[in-house]
């Protein structure tokens, strides 16, 4: 059975809006969503050191996120 699709944006959307519901969003880190390979991954970018614990909770929404939904082209 196919996953429906969201656009890069509406998983980025996701994602953000999950974390601020578990702590707050720092100001110096983003994420963009990218293709790979068949699915999509999560990139985190900081200006600062990374937070290892907030870069495991993006990557635990995104992976359950990955498994509901494809990465629109």
């Amino acid at each position: 059975m196919k996953k429906p699709a969201k656009t890069r944006e509406e998983l980025e959307s996701a994602i953000r809006l999950e974390m601020e519901d578990i702590c707050e969003w720092p100001t110096g880190l983003a994420i963009s969503v990218a293709p790979h390979e068949d699915s999509w991954k999560v990139v985190i970018m900081t200006d600062g050191p990374q937070d290892a614990d907030r870069c495991d909770m993006i990557e635990t929404i995104a992976e359950r996120l990955r498994g509901q939904f494809d990465l629109k082209s």
